[in-house]
C-alpha cells in the first residue's frame, strides 16, 4: 500500500466561489474516490495553511504525510484542482491537466517531490 500511495496523486477538488482552507477530510475524499479509504487522524496535512479559493493555486501541488496501520508513514502528493457547478464558469477544459508537472505549492517541497517514485505514466493511479 504504501508504495501505491507514494506513486500516486490525490486530486483535490475544491470550489471557485466559496472560501476555503484544505482540511484532512478533503484529503481523505479524495483518496476514497480512488478506492483507499484513511481516516482523517491518520492524514497530516502541511504546517502552513492553504485557502483558498486562488487559481494561482491551479495545479500545483501539496504533500500529506499518510500513516498506515499506526507504524508506517507515507508521503502522498496533492494536487489542487478549482470547479464551479456552473459550466459556464469553469476553468476551461484541459486535457490531461493532472498529468503535468507537480509544481509545488511551498518551494521548500521540491527537494521532497524529486526523490519520490514517479507516478506512472498515461492511465496512471490518480485518486
Amino acid at each position: 500500500m504504501a508504495m501505491f500511495l507514494s506513486k500516486s496523486v490525490a486530486l483535490l477538488t475544491m470550489n471557485m466561489e466559496q472560501p476555503w482552507t484544505i482540511k484532512p477530510w478533503h484529503v481523505k475524499v479524495s483518496l476514497r474516490k480512488g478506492g483507499i479509504m484513511v481516516p482523517d487522524y491518520a492524514i497530516k496535512l502541511p504546517d502552513k495553511p492553504i485557502s483558498g479559493p486562488n487559481l494561482e493555486l491551479e495545479g500545483k501541488c501539496f504533500l500529506v504525510t499518510i500513516t498506515i496501520n499506526e507504524c508506517e508513514t507515507v508521503t502522498v502528493r496533492c494536487r489542487i484542482h478549482h470547479w464551479h457547478n456552473n459550466p459556464l464558469k469553469r476553468l476551461p477544459n484541459v486535457k490531461g491537466y493532472w498529468e503535468g508537472p507537480l509544481d509545488p505549492i511551498f518551494p521548500e517541497d521540491e527537494a521532497i517531490l524529486i526523490t519520490l517514485p514517479k507516478p506512472p505514466e498515461i492511465g496512471r493511479a490518480h485518486v
